[in-house]
């Protein structure tokens, strides 16, 4: 059950970035980086990173270069 309430709150945080506008993605890669980094000690660590730039760096891929 306490991963469902972590997966709730995720997607609300997500949700709520997004309706002010703020770009996001949540990640569990950034999350094992700062436990790896030793920022923080828990079993289980997600990361939600924001953007504010006029394209998302999230899901605004570039095309890939023609040759």
């Amino acid at each position: 059950m306490r991963m469902m309430d972590i997966g709730v709150a995720l997607s609300s945080a997500a949700k709520t970035a997004s309706l002010l506008n703020v770009d996001n993605r949540v990640q569990q890669r950034v999350g094992a980086a700062a436990r790896a980094l030793g920022f923080i000690n828990a079993e289980v660590v997600m990361g939600i990173p924001v953007s504010i730039t006029g394209k998302s760096i999230y899901f605004d891929r570039q095309a890939a270069p023609k040759h």
